[in-house]
């Protein structure tokens, strides 16, 4: 009996000293894993399954996104009055179900329908995680956290392409069943670790640090807005890898589901070793040329995709635009957050952003490449940052990094 005494309050001591880190990191993983292989894999669904043209595959990843702003819009008062925990699970729980909701949809409007409930549900998740994580750290330590965080969520974006490619080519109704069986797993996890783990349990964080700490002034930096207009279109270019670019590849240039997975698994690889350089610098904090010098190598790269005369070349443009979105990332995440008072709602922004240029390149993209092609995508996602770029320099020019805005 004294032996089962210590086991369990050797037990009982490790449980106690397992804080938020070792909850978000993995649930952050597994959200991220679930919905690589969805949005992928209802490409292919909706192309397979329910024969839908190119422009209306573009449509369809925009509904969710489009929902996805919307709730990370207008629920910002749910994510100040919530503990991101119990907000956590219900996005986790409401995500699987929504998943099972396409899966037994016998019409593309339901589909279209649960898409859009998918992506209300996933806005509830990343504020409520992104400002959990980010209280009460600044500098170096809040580009540390933000490190482990994007780089444990790109190890799922990484795997993701390759399992729904490879899934793909048994069933287009495969990749969906994964995602759902992964939701509802990391729903469980979750409540396991509220149940099981004392500092989780007590934690009272509720996304408003006026209500953990005396009220205290704003302290943010100007960088911020031009850091946001590059996530906008850093992200378009995104949508449009992972919307149109499969679509492309399958139409274009006859390539399997399994390569096309596996050319998005080397875009991932070098995102995540992006955020991984980023997280160990400093050089980039505060400092406007790199944000505006990346959009610019973007804009060159983009025509890689639709020039690219081999495999090789096709791989290797995608591998060089992943810093830069791992770039344009973490300048909005950063700057956005250093200096908030009330970090959910700058996260919700944040996420807004990200999704409209997901929507941008999803649906703006899709109906360029139905009507046009490849290589009008490319020269419509080079507008837009080139665009970016102008407003950028006018911002830098009005506000000094660093500076407050008036």
């Amino acid at each position: 009996f004294r032996f089962i005494s210590q086991q369990q309050q050797f037990i009982r001591a490790l449980s106690a000293g397992i804080g938020k880190t070792a909850v978000i990191l993995p649930a952050a993983f597994l959200t991220e894993a679930a919905l690589g292989m969805l949005t992928l894999g209802m490409v292919f669904y909706m192309r397979e399954v329910f024969l839908l043209s190119p422009g209306l595959v573009g449509w369809t990843a925009a509904t969710w996104q489009s929902c996805y702003v919307l709730g990370c819009l207008t629920m910002r008062p749910a994510f100040e009055a919530l503990l991101p925990r119990y907000s956590m699970i219900f996005s986790t729980a409401g995500m699987g179900a929504a998943v099972a909701g396409i899966l037994l949809s016998q019409s593309v409007a339901a589909a279209f329908v649960f898409y859009g409930l998918f992506g209300f549900c996933l806005s509830f998740f990343w504020p409520p995680l992104m400002s959990w994580l980010s209280l009460g750290i600044e500098g170096k330590q809040l580009g540390q956290a933000m490190t482990r965080l994007t780089f444990t969520g790109n190890m799922g974006i990484i795997i993701s392409p390759f399992v729904a490619g490879a899934l793909s080519e048994l069933s287009p109704r495969y990749p969906l069943y994964a995602a759902a069986a992964v939701f509802s797993a990391n729903c469980l996890l979750l409540i396991g670790a509220v149940l099981a783990l004392p500092k989780i349990r007590s934690d009272q964080h509720r996304g408003r640090s006026r209500r953990e700490e005396p009220e205290k002034a704003d302290e943010s930096t100007a960088l911020r807005f031009p850091a946001w207009v590059g996530l906008f279109v850093t992200f378009t270019v995104l949508g449009v890898i992972i919307t149109v670019f499969p679509m492309y590849a399958r139409d274009d240039l006859g390539l399997s589901k399994a390569t096309i997975g596996a050319l998005l698994l080397c875009r991932a690889l070098c995102t995540a070793a992006g955020f991984l350089f980023l997280g160990r610098m400093t050089f980039w904090h505060f400092r406007p040329v790199p944000m505006t010098v990346g959009l610019a190598l973007l804009a060159a790269l983009v025509f890689g995709i639709s020039r690219a005369a081999s495999l090789p070349l096709l791989a290797l443009s995608l591998a060089l635009i992943g810093p830069l979105i791992s770039l344009g990332f973490s300048y909005s995440f950063f700057h956005g957050a250093s200096g908030a008072s009330r970090r959910a709602t700058r996260m919700a922004i944040h996420e807004a952003l990200l999704a409209s240029g997901l929507i941008a390149g999803s649906a703006a993209g899709g109906q360029v490449y139905q009507h046009y092609s490849m290589t009008a995508v490319s020269v419509f996602c080079a507008a837009l940052i080139a665009l970016a770029i102008l407003m950028q320099l006018l911002m830098f020019r009005r506000w000094p990094a660093g500076a407050q805005p008036a």
